[in-house]
C-alpha cells in the first residue's frame, strides 16, 4: 500500500514537517528512517488530545484534495510517497482520512 505525507519544501529543496518535528527540527531528510517523538499532544480549536506520530495518508486524491486546506507559506508545498513502518493508527478526530505512524521513510516526491 502506499502512503502519502504532505511536506514543505525550502528553497534549498530540504523537506520539513509541517508543524511538529523530532527534537525540535523540522528537517525531514529523504531515505532516512525518521521516528515520530510520540507523546499526547492536541490540536485545533476544540484541544482534542490525541498520541503523535507522522500524519500520513494512502489515497493520493484524498492528499491533494487535504493538502488545499492549508494555508499558504513561504515555502513550497508538495507531497511526498513514505514507507510507513512501526504501529499505524487513525486520527479519529480529523475530517479526513488521516492516519498517524511511528516511522516513516520519504521515497519520492509525488
Amino acid at each position: 500500500m502506499a502512503w502519502y505525507k504532505i511536506v514543505d519544501k525550502d528553497k534549498n529543496g530540504d523537506y520539513r514537517a509541517l508543524f511538529h518535528g523530532v527534537s525540535g527540527s523540522r528537517f525531514l531528510p529523504p531515505g532516512a528512517m525518521i521516528e515520530s517523538e510520540q507523546k499526547i499532544v492536541s490540536d485545533g480549536t476544540n484541544g482534542t488530545k490525541y498520541t503523535s506520530g507522522w500524519h500520513v495518508m494512502n489515497n493520493l486524491d484524498e492528499c491533494k484534495e487535504y493538502m488545499s486546506k492549508f494555508t499558504a507559506t513561504d515555502r513550497e508545498r508538495v507531497i511526498v510517497e513514505v514507507g510507513v513502518y512501526g504501529r499505524v493508527w487513525p486520527k479519529k478526530h480529523s475530517p479526513s482520512n488521516v492516519y498517524l505512524c511511528e516511522t516513516i521513510k520519504i521515497l519520492r516526491e509525488v
